[in-house]
């Protein structure tokens, strides 16, 4: 999502061990108790939140974070009627999702992609197999919106089998949210894409390189499809645009780019896992941990950091889901244990 900012403000769920002072969360009530809830995201006055039902994929809007209404769905594809959709990025009142659901007989993901239409409904687009999948694929992540149509208009991160048969960053772009492009971004690079935004005038893909160490690595480009190598020290799991530049966490800490190459910031935890990173209207916020979910946050665009209470405990294990947005003075929190999903509102005036 594209918006202005006064100040960074970031929040960060970490593990650390100082007191959190105390946040007033008031949990909302989701459509339906059987709501499973991946991914949220703000535009335009109007907050975004993706996922799914037992009965298949499912997405809701509201306008003042309190008041959730069900998204029309018109799912085209054998698949899409059973995906839950994972990811979703918007630019004013147009929105991308991404959905997927195991099938074939291999049972490999079925990715199904999602845009909206001007009657407030969304649509699948249903791409070939191999666009998204097949024998070369690795896996699909994170979408993101650029500032306008055209060369910067969404994308979609992901990993990808270059043609010496090693695995590297890869970014499906879209001028339109419908169809969209694979560009390999750095084959034979012995490295992992972990996920894209658009800041300082040009997509950002961050994530690691294998070696003798793991360290990180990310790429940048202005039109989506010519990638350059931006070297930074450490693995960086999450990026989002902040003011003039991109702030990104990882294992080793908070890192801010500038347009030019990375600076390190704060410190954070290094064993922490980060689930979701976003910025918006004043704030930056992520979410993430080892044992067990934190929320953090700072002031100075990740040079020093204090920690928030969250709304209730939340266990990290291989199922925990959280996610986070940001907008019109408020701050909504998706948590998931892997048993139930919980959407939480505070105002961001005490953060």
């Amino acid at each position: 999502m594209i918006l202005k900012w006064a100040f960074a403000l970031l929040l960060l769920l970490s593990s650390c061990s100082s007191p959190a002072p105390s946040i007033a969360w008031q949990e909302v009530t989701l459509p339906s108790a059987e709501a499973a809830v991946r991914d949220l995201a703000f535009c335009d006055n109007h907050w975004y939140a993706v996922g799914g039902l037992p009965t298949g994929p499912a997405a809701w809007t509201s306008n003042d974070g309190q008041t959730w209404t069900g998204v029309r769905l018109t799912p085209v594809s054998f698949y899409g009627k059973q995906s839950t959709i994972f990811t979703v990025a918007c630019r004013g009142t147009d929105v991308i999702a991404v959905g997927a659901a195991s099938g074939g007989a291999h049972g490999n993901p079925r990715t199904s992609t999602w845009r909206s239409r001007p009657d407030g409904s969304w649509l699948e687009y249903e791409p070939e197999f191999e666009q998204f999948g097949g024998q070369e694929s690795v896996g699909v992540g994170a979408a993101a919106a650029g500032p306008a149509a055209g060369l910067t208009g969404w994308a979609i991160a992901g990993n990808w089998l270059g043609p010496d048969g090693s695995p590297g960053p890869a970014l499906w772009r879209s001028t339109d949210g419908i169809s969209f492009t694979r560009v390999l971004v750095a084959p034979a690079s012995s490295a992992r894409g972990t996920d894209v935004a658009f800041a300082a005038g040009r997509w950002i893909v961050v994530g690691e390189a294998y070696g003798a160490t793991l360290s990180g690595a990310s790429w940048t480009s202005v039109d989506g499809t010519r990638w350059t190598s931006v070297p930074v020290e450490s693995p960086l799991a999450l990026v989002t645009p902040d003011g003039d530049g991109a702030l990104a966490v990882g294992a080793g800490g908070a890192w801010w780019y500038d347009g030019a190459g990375w600076q390190r910031r704060g410190g954070l935890a290094a064993d922490a896992r980060f689930l979701s990173l976003t910025a918006g209207d004043g704030l930056a916020v992520t979410t993430g941990g080892s044992t067990e979910c934190r929320l953090w946050s700072t002031r100075d665009g990740g040079t020093t950091w204090r920690e928030l209470t969250m709304p209730a405990p939340l266990p990290m294990t291989a199922e925990t889901a959280a996610s986070v947005a940001v907008g019109a003075g408020h701050v909504v929190l998706a948590t998931d244990d892997g048993h139930r999903s919980h959407l939480w509102l505070t105002t961001a005036a005490p953060l």
